[in-house]
């Protein structure tokens, strides 16, 4: 666990500096054989990571603490024991990527103004993140996730053990200072956020047991539902992500049909990928299919336009 705390009404950006072993995402990217290269955190949890604590601590965060944990090696028990060696009363849980995650904070009954943090948002014009977004990776407090330790859970933690069938209530949330209609609004936002993570947790269910093409297929059709609803997800992004990463290394040392495997999640999620498409196309010419191959570069020209 590394700690962060928020004193004196000033809270330093999290870096992370974990890195996470590379996995594919599918069978197609063969499961029997382990991954050609490592790959660092995905940029779109480390910014995620960020942006929760620009949300939680939009007027400096008197009183608020903040672990970031990698629990890629986590067992339940271990979970539990971080769990309950963070020094705060009223806990929050933050999966923005599978293995790393956040948790927050507050002593006493301090709350976070749903207000404050509009304005903090609305001030930076290069993160294109919404407020609702942030709460793609909200878990729950700690009473909302606990009962998942009944279940006697084996192996490594995995978050879909503890992300709840129902919405979590925000109690923490202060929405005083909010005009209605926004409030409403902003709301339901961050519900939809919430259950498009949900998609991607069952995309990841699922690719996590597959074993034919159906079931590759099935994970990415969850994913590409997601895609539409929320293409800023980070966990959605991250996935995303190491499908890339796994496909260059593939390609690297000569495996270009686990790559193309690769490349077709990839494009099934977001058909619009244009980097993807070219890349796809580019596999094809390397196996010989050169007529497809033009038709498919000629498609990746076209999104790129």
């Amino acid at each position: 666990m590394r700690m962060l705390d928020c004193i004196g009404g000033t809270c330093t950006r999290l870096t992370v500096v974990a890195a996470i072993a590379a996995a594919c995402a599918v069978a197609g990217c063969s499961k029997k054989e382990p991954p050609p290269t490592t790959t660092p955190l995905s940029k779109s949890v480390e910014d995620a990571m960020s942006r929760i604590v620009d949300f939680v601590v939009p007027d400096g965060g008197v009183g608020v603490s903040i672990a970031e944990l990698d629990v890629s090696n986590m067992t339940m028990d271990d979970f539990r024991r971080e769990l309950e060696s963070f020094d705060a009363e009223n806990v929050t849980v933050w999966m923005p990527g599978e293995n790393h995650w956040l948790l927050v904070g507050w002593n006493g009954t301090n709350q976070v103004s749903l207000a404050a943090a509009m304005d903090v948002f609305a001030m930076d014009d290069e993160n294109a993140t919404s407020p609702p977004e942030v709460f793609a990776s909200y878990a729950g407090m700690l009473e909302d996730i606990y009962p998942a330790f009944a279940s006697r859970l084996e192996g490594t933690v995995l978050p879909e053990w503890f992300v709840t069938k129902e919405i979590p209530e925000l109690p923490w949330l202060d929405t005083s200072r909010i005009d209605r209609d926004i409030m409403r609004r902003t709301l339901a936002e961050i519900r939809s956020m919430q259950i498009v993570r949900r998609l991607v947790l069952e995309g990841n269910i699922i690719a996590r047991s597959a074993t034919d093409k159906k079931g590759e297929e099935d994970a990415a059709g969850k994913w590409a539902k997601a895609m539409l609803r929320n293409p800023r997800d980070p966990m959605l992004l991250e996935r995303l992500d190491r499908l890339n990463r796994n496909a260059k290394g593939f390609l690297e040392v000569g495996k270009v049909l686990q790559a193309m495997k690769c490349y077709e999640t990839i494009i099934l999620v977001n058909p619009k990928d244009a980097a993807a498409v070219r890349n796809f196309g580019l596999c094809l010419r390397k196996i010989g299919r050169n007529e497809i191959a033009e038709k498919v570069l000629e498609r990746a020209r076209e999104l790129a336009n």
